[in-house]
């Protein structure tokens, strides 16, 4: 069993403290704050704290900022849904839109779930 994934949670780029800015599903929360589902995390916005430095060589780009979810590729709960959509657990993976090293996308997506009361598979 996995932690479930609220909009209190903690969800980063991976590159430091570049947070994603997430929407909750208000039908079910925990604490007050909604569960997270896919369209609560995809497309979404990265903070302009992500630590990649931009940077680039003679034949263009080789490092730049994440500042968008591209893909949410697992951690969706197998058990669990709300309106019909199944919920993001804490083993959540994705991609986002920065480049690190000129591969791109970043496949960091990183999650704390921040609670303890509700879980699924």
């Amino acid at each position: 069993m996995a932690k479930v994934l609220t909009r209190s949670s903690s969800v980063t780029c991976g590159h430091g403290s570049g947070a994603v800015s997430t929407t909750g599903q208000a039908k079910l929360a925990v604490s007050g704050s909604g569960v997270l589902v896919k369209a609560g995390v995809k497309g979404k916005s990265v903070s302009a704290s992500c630590s990649t430095m931009p940077a680039s060589d003679s034949s263009g780009p080789t490092a730049k900022k994440c500042t968008q979810v591209s893909d949410v590729t697992a951690g969706e709960s197998t058990k669990l849904f709300v309106a019909g959509k199944p919920v993001l657990l804490e083993t959540l993976k994705g991609k986002t839109d920065g480049m690190v090293g000129k591969v791109t996308p970043q496949t960091t997506l990183t999650a704390s779930a921040g609670q303890n009361k509700l879980t699924a598979s």
